[in-house]
C-alpha cells in the first residue's frame, strides 16, 4: 500500500491544536497520526501558510518503496529474466500489478540497465590459476616479442548474424560478474567454421573447414595454411605460434609435425579468449559481413573473405600492441576475465 493521505479536516485539527499550545505528542494522541507526519504538517503550515495539501506536479506514484525493493531484489537474483516475465511473477506470487514501464522506470532510477551479456568462458580455480600464472610470466615481453607471435583461431560464421540477442538487467561497472556473463560453449551447426591467422604485418590465410574437425583435419590445415601464411607475410624462421589448447591443437601427430618444421608454439593458458587479439578480429569481420547480407552459404565466403584480406593494417598492429596491457589486466583481475 501507498502512504496514507492525511485529510484536509485532520490536517486543520492539528493547527488547531498546535496554536492551543498542545504538543506533538498530544495531538498524536487526539487524532492517531504518527508524530513525525504532525510536526511536518505543523512546518509546513509556518512555512507557508497552507494548511491543505499543495497540488502536486505528475501522477502519484504507483508502487510503494517495498515494491521497488521486490523489483529490484528479483532482478539483481536473475538478470536474465524478462521485464513481462518479471511482471507476471510480481502478480501471481506478491499481488503487485504494474506496468511492463513501471518496472524498467524502477529498475532504471535503481541504476540497472539493459544491456547484452557479456560472452565470456566460465573459469574454474584450476584455469584462473593457470592464467595469472602465464600472465606473470609474460608480463615483461616486450611489444617487439609480441609481434614475433603468429595468432590463429577458429570461428562460427552464421549466415543470418547471430544465434540471438540475450537482454540482461546489470548495473554499471557489473559487466564482468559471474552472474551477468553468457558462457561461451563450443561451435554448433548452422553456418560455416572457418581457421585464420594474422601478425602485426596483416592477415595469414583464411581457411574454410569442411566437416568435423578432427586432429588429422587440423593437421592437414596447418600442412597447407601455416607455412602458406608464414610465407605470406614474410615471417623469419624465429616467429612463435600462437593456439588455443584444443585436445586437437595439442595431439601427438600435431605435436611432432611442430617438431618437424622446427616451429616455437605460444604456451597458452585455458579458456582464455581474451588474451588473443584475433577475437576482436572476428567480431569486426562478422559485423563487415552481416552488413553486406549474403545470401547463401557461396556468397558468405565470398565476402567472408573479401572482408578477411581488407582488415586494415593499423588495427592489426594495434591489436598486438595492446598484448601488454592484456596481460596486465589479467595480473590486476588476478586470473579472472578481463574486459577484452
Amino acid at each position: 500500500m501507498g502512504r496514507k493521505e492525511i485529510s484536509n479536516e485532520i490536517r486543520k485539527k492539528i493547527i488547531s491544536y498546535h496554536m492551543k499550545n498542545i504538543g506533538p505528542t498530544k495531538i498524536h494522541e487526539k487524532t492517531k497520526v504518527a508524530r513525525p507526519t504532525i510536526e511536518s504538517i505543523i512546518r509546513k503550515w509556518k512555512k507557508t501558510g497552507v494548511i491543505c495539501n499543495l497540488p502536486r506536479s505528475g501522477r502519484r506514484k504507483c508502487t510503494t518503496p517495498r515494491q521497488d525493493r521486490l523489483i529490484v531484489k528479483h532482478m539483481d537474483g536473475n538478470p536474465r529474466m524478462s521485464v513481462p516475465k518479471l511482471r507476471d511473477n510480481l502478480k501471481i506470487n506478491y499481488q503487485v500489478d504494474v506496468s511492463n514501464q513501471t518496472i524498467r522506470r524502477r529498475l532504471k532510477k535503481a541504476g540497472y540497465n539493459g544491456r547484452r551479456p557479456c560472452k565470456k568462458p566460465l573459469l574454474s580455480k584450476r584455469n584462473i590459476h593457470r592464467r595469472l600464472e602465464w600472465a606473470k610470466a609474460h608480463v615483461n615481453w616486450t611489444v617487439h616479442q609480441w609481434k614475433s607471435v603468429l595468432w590463429s583461431d577458429e570461428t562460427k560464421i552464421n549466415l543470418f548474424g547471430s544465434d540471438g540477442i540475450t537482454r540482461i538487467w546489470r548495473k554499471s561497472g557489473d559487466r564482468l560478474k559471474k552472474k551477468n556473463l553468457l558462457p561461451t560453449v563450443k561451435h554448433g551447426g548452422g553456418s560455416i567454421m572457418v581457421w585464420g591467422c594474422f601478425n602485426h604485418k596483416g592477415v595469414g590465410n583464411l581457411h574454410v573447414i569442411e566437416g568435423i574437425m578432427t586432429k588429422e583435419v587440423y593437421l592437414d590445415l596447418l600442412q597447407t595454411n601455416l607455412i602458406a601464411s608464414k610465407k605470406k607475410l614474410r615471417l623469419k624462421n624465429d616467429f612463435i605460434f600462437q593456439q588455443d589448447g584444443d585436445p586437437k591443437h595439442t595431439a601427438k601427430i600435431v605435436d611432432q609435425w611442430f617438431v618437424k618444421q622446427r616451429i616455437k608454439k605460444l604456451d597458452w593458458p585455458a579458456q582464455s579468449p581474451d588474451m588473443n587479439p584475433i577475437e576482436h578480429l572476428w567480431t569486426v569481420i562478422k559485423r563487415k559481413v552481416q552488413e553486406r547480407s549474403p545470401k547463401n552459404k557461396k556468397e558468405l565466403e565470398q565476402v567472408l573473405r573479401e572482408e578477411w584480406e581488407l582488415l586494415d593494417k593499423k588495427t592489426l598492429e594495434n591489436l598486438v600492441e595492446s598484448m601488454p596491457r592484456r596481460v596486465a589486466e589479467v595480473i590486476k583481475a588476478k586470473g579472472g576475465h578481463t574486459r577484452y
